[in-house]
């Protein structure tokens, strides 16, 4: 298991701040997670360019840290949202993320993140948590009849399933190619409807059929086990099933308290599920790949990045790491 941070450039769209880069470092952490909004635009020819690719994998280097994953752009208006709703645009929306793939490929970065929905993660609130931190809330009841922005993006499962299906297949074989693999992350919130859209993998069900449609090793998940806690399901064994099959390729660990209908974030030692039981599980079904928190509450006087709640996230998780080790 690799520990990682989610890090970002920040002072331009290829530059970290190199305070974000020593705290990683400082705390061990050698491997990161790369978001790519600033990276992968309309202006930028919808694709990732190998040399921006390259400046960040070189400061990254410099501190001792190595890409283990990178995100594709996330929301409206992004590299395959078209694809989403099904318009003619989705041909040419799978060219620019298969040659985003071949591009990360020649980094030997393994494994690349990417997300399906279009409300995506919408409809939390906020509450008050341990010690009176701030925490993400979902209550379904508040937000379940509120429509689609626009009539389009309302889709029955079926038609969800369709176009998932059809852009997975399209990009299955090029990531088999250039030996990257694709974790998709669950619905978050995993309700059944959600803006007019049929949320149909937020459920174990619906995460099943995902990788037994497209068998290909390859293709497997981003288990973020927030959201499978908030699935309502036994976390423990979602690992084992989806782990004993080699399908996850990326985790968010991370807890919760609840499930849906009504939830609360918290910290990862304050929730529903048995954290040690968790990385037990991991270590068993042989787990090699990226770990990293995921939502954690702000700490009182924490930066706006959450420095100290990542950093408590972090030595939470080293601990139960090397406990499971040393069994």
């Amino acid at each position: 298991m690799k520990l990682a941070l989610g890090l970002r450039p920040s002072l331009s769209p290829t530059e970290f701040d190199q305070d974000d880069l020593a705290f990683a470092a400082q705390l061990g952490v050698k491997h990161a997670q790369i978001r790519t909004e600033a990276l992968i635009s309309r202006e930028n020819a919808n694709v990732l360019h190998a040399a921006d690719l390259e400046r960040i994998v070189e400061q990254l280097d410099a501190h001792g840290i190595a890409p283990a994953v990178v995100l594709l752009p996330q929301g409206r208006d992004t590299q395959y949202w078209n694809a989403r709703l099904g318009r003619t645009e989705r041909e040419q929306e799978v060219e620019e993320v298969n040659e985003t793939l071949r591009v990360i490929g020649s980094f030997d970065v393994p494994v690349v993140e990417w997300t399906w929905s279009v409300p995506d993660v919408w409809g939390s609130t906020r509450a008050t948590g341990r010690g009176g931190c701030d925490v993400r809330r979902f209550d379904y009841e508040a937000v379940k009849d509120v429509g689609p922005v626009e009539a389009e993006e309302a889709m029955d499962a079926d038609t969800m399933w369709e176009r998932l299906l059809w852009f997975l297949r399209a990009i299955v074989p090029v990531a088999e190619e250039v030996g990257v693999r694709l974790a998709l992350h669950p619905h978050d919130p995993p309700t059944p409807q959600l803006r007019g859209e049929a949320r149909i993998i937020g459920s174990i069900e619906g995460l099943k059929r995902l990788v037994e449609e497209v068998p290909s090793p390859v293709n497997g998940l981003n288990f973020c086990q927030g959201t499978v806690a908030e699935m309502g399901t036994d976390v423990i064994e979602a690992i084992r099933w989806f782990g004993e099959r080699d399908r996850i390729n990326h985790v968010h660990f991370r807890n919760v308290k609840g499930c849906v209908p009504l939830f609360d974030e918290c910290f990862i030692d304050d929730g529903d599920t048995d954290m040690l039981e968790a990385m037990r599980a991991y270590r068993d079904v042989g787990y090699r790949y990226a770990m990293m928190p995921d939502h954690t509450p702000k700490i009182a006087g924490d930066t706006r990045w959450g420095h100290r709640g990542r950093g408590y996230a972090i030595g939470y998780m080293r601990a139960l790491v090397d406990a499971v080790g040393r069994e």
